[in-house]
């Protein structure tokens, strides 16, 4: 009787772990995810920032430009600041700037106001509690089966806020006073901050964070000594190639799909906006059932090779003239398994440095997924306002493609190779 007591007590006791280890994630994918929208939808700020200051389109295009880079730059400085600061301080102070950030650009209306607090505030503060930061605060406090689906649902969380709330915004919108949207973002963004405060307690309570605080107290870190270690490592910079390969087939689509599908099938921008938002939530509802499997995948590095190995074969697709019916079925396949990629390349890159470390050096690899996202949409946007054509980039990315697959499927062998040897030389 007391042994089936128990065990009662022990599966009620997963259970409610379970639970809080679903409802952190959810809190970070609200509190990542407003600030991800954000930073992701500069077509919509754009038409907003304009009726609120009334800039042109070109000005308001270099304020964007100029958020985009703060937010590059800081990106590798946290992977300094985590060996500073807790990598839960830095979410909260990355939040509170952009929320302060978006506040600010209600109340301070003007090339000033949008510099200090858009640019500045809210180019730094979104870098600092970005997904590299953000994914370090949750891995530990959750159970070590849902890390697949923390690092999926994160990753991709910004398209999520995005398919909720931004099209409801832009309904309201105009029936508000001008800049009155930055102002219900700003709320909405003080509303979310009790979550911050759950997930300090579900930290607080986890014993495997207080471990790993204890253990960052006593063997203190350097950056040199990090960097002497990732940078004379092949997997470093494979983990960099396919994280700027990510980042480069993941916005692809906001890029030139406008472009394309207006040139190529007459298709109106609502049409397009439809499609934009099918692939997003392909993207997600995949990434996230990745994200539940993973974790039972023996090579990660193998898994990840044949996604890129697939997608690269699907990416030939583009050079075709394709019905628009066969266009968008292989445009939503490649969506479904880049979702099924998205988790992969984080939780690769903590299992090769451990928990540890690992806010410090996926940040350099996050900065990588995000230079692959602003070179296809500058680059590629550049090309085609040049010569009107996207062939070339299209070549560009399936070479980057392929070479990201190869050299991936290489190092997944050598590296099954490696741990057979192992085995054997255990067993002997």
């Amino acid at each position: 009787m007391t042994e089936s007591t128990q065990q009662l007590s022990g599966a009620s006791c997963g259970r409610k772990a379970s639970v809080h280890s679903l409802l952190v994630i959810g809190a970070a994918v609200l509190l990542l995810g407003l600030v991800t929208a954000v930073y992701l939808n500069a077509g919509f700020l754009a038409n907003w920032i304009r009726d609120a200051v009334g800039l042109w389109f070109s000005t308001i295009t270099i304020l964007q430009t100029l958020m985009l880079l703060v937010n590059l730059v800081t990106i590798p400085l946290c992977s300094w600041l985590t060996l500073k600061f807790s990598d839960f301080k830095l979410f909260v102070t990355g939040y509170v700037f952009c929320t302060a950030g978006i506040l600010g650009m209600f109340f301070f209306p003007g090339i000033a106001g949008l510099v200090i607090f858009y640019v500045l505030l809210f180019g730094f503060g979104s870098a600092v509690c970005g997904y590299a930061i953000a994914l370090s605060v949750v891995l530990p406090i959750i159970n070590e089966k849902h890390a697949g689906i923390a690092a999926a649902a994160l990753i991709s969380c910004g398209n999520i806020i995005s398919l909720i709330l931004f099209p409801i915004l832009q309904g309201v919108e105009t029936e508000l006073p001008a800049g009155q949207v930055f102002l219900i973002l700003g709320i909405i963004g003080l509303c979310f901050l009790p979550l911050i405060y759950y997930i300090f307690r579900r930290r607080k309570q986890a014993a495997d964070a207080v471990m790993e605080q204890k253990k960052n107290k006593a063997a203190p870190i350097s950056f040199r000594s990090i960097a002497k270690e990732i940078f004379t490592s092949r997997r470093f910079y494979l983990l960099c190639l396919l994280s700027f390969t990510f980042g480069l087939l993941v916005t692809a689509p906001s890029g030139n799909m406008v472009h394309t599908s207006e040139v190529y099938y007459g298709l109106s921008a609502g049409e397009t906006s439809l499609f934009l938002s099918l692939y997003s939530l392909l993207y997600v509802v995949f990434g996230i059932l990745a994200g539940i499997f993973i974790l039972k995948v023996r090579s990660k590095m193998l898994y990840a090779g044949v996604l890129f190995a697939i997608v690269a074969l699907l990416h030939i697709g583009y050079f075709f003239d394709e019905p628009l019916a066969l266009g968008m079925i292989n445009l939503f396949i490649i969506a479904a398994f880049l979702g099924c990629i998205n988790p992969s390349i984080s939780l690769m890159t903590r299992e090769w440095v451990g928990p540890v470390k690992f806010a410090t050096v996926y940040c350099l690899v996050y900065m990588m997924l995000r230079l692959g996202g602003i070179a296809t949409i500058f680059l590629g946007g550049i090309w085609y306002a040049q010569f009107r054509d996207f062939m070339v980039p299209f070549t560009l990315e399936e070479i980057l493609i392929a070479a990201a697959a190869v050299l991936a499927l290489i190092a997944a062998v050598r590296e099954i190779r490696r741990k057979k040897a192992e085995a054997a030389g255990q067993k002997a």
